[in-house]
């Protein structure tokens, strides 16, 4: 059988990222130092099992890059999933939780037993949604999480004004909103949203908005389709942790995507 080539995305610690290693803080050091550790751990394992694999950061990746592998696994914690699930069309990613700092939610805790279900077949695959996401027709992304909608920075502190129309079962045109701001997030995202939303399932064929502080408008829904127009002066949105300019009467499209990330789980016994 042939033996998967597989890419290994590692965060980059708060030591090596934001402080260039010039931090003596000992939280910061012991976190770094079992992240690379674990790095190493994997690095050990892959080795022994005769399995071809390159590292690479978050900004050393792309959907190109990812489709020329058999297997991704995100190194790091749930920031380093999401992140790998941006670019991931259709990779298998294995999520893996590399220092007791990072949250784990998305991740498995057990490195060796994770990669040796992995190996030895010993796993399924969960399609977590995820969003196709485009501005006056040209794709820009496919978040993971959540696509956020505001004014100026969106910082959530300023009205905005948008037209929203949306479709579930059936097309509804919502008309005029008014308030700080609009999230619409994937059952992996909502659970980053707590006074917004109330969790669902990662698995699940649709997509739950929220609005941000209400003046006039929906304040929740459920759809698979979004088409928001922007009718205030500086719009900004955001996809996962990417913020773009959203201008006065350009079209946000929001679309339940065709492309789940295929994440690997171990089978339920």
């Amino acid at each position: 059988m042939t033996k998967p080539r597989i890419l290994v995305l590692r965060k980059m610690s708060a030591l090596e990222y934001y402080y260039k290693h010039q931090n003596k803080d000992p939280e910061l050091k012991n976190g770094h130092d079992n992240h690379s550790r674990n790095v190493e751990l994997v690095k050990q394992i892959l080795t022994a099992e005769g399995i071809k694999f390159d590292l690479a950061t978050r900004e050393e990746i792309s959907e190109s890059i990812i489709s020329e592998y058999d297997a991704l696994f995100s190194l790091g914690g749930d920031g380093t999933a999401v992140a790998g699930g941006f670019f991931n069309k259709n990779t298998p990613q294995l999520n893996l939780v590399s220092d007791d700092r990072s949250e784990g939610v998305l991740c498995q805790k057990d490195i060796p037993l994770a990669i040796a279900n992995f190996l030895s077949g010993n796993y399924r695959i969960e399609n977590w949604t995820k969003q196709d996401v485009f501005l006056d027709g040209k794709f820009i992304a496919r978040p993971l999480n959540e696509t956020c909608v505001g004014e100026d920075g969106l910082d959530f502190s300023q009205m905005a004004r948008y037209d929203l129309e949306v479709n579930y079962n059936h097309y509804c045109n919502l008309g005029r909103q008014i308030g700080s701001g609009l999230v619409i997030a994937t059952g992996t995202g909502s659970t980053g949203w707590k006074r917004e939303f109330s969790p669902f399932p990662r698995t699940a064929n649709w997509l739950e908005f929220s609005a941000i502080s209400p003046v006039r408008g929906m304040e929740k829904g459920r759809g698979r389709y979004f088409r928001i127009t922007y009718k205030k002066y500086k719009g900004t949105f955001k996809v996962d942790a990417t913020k773009y300019d959203f201008p006065r009467d350009s079209v946000l499209e929001i679309k339940l995507s065709e492309f789940p990330l295929r994440v690997i789980v171990p089978n339920l016994k």
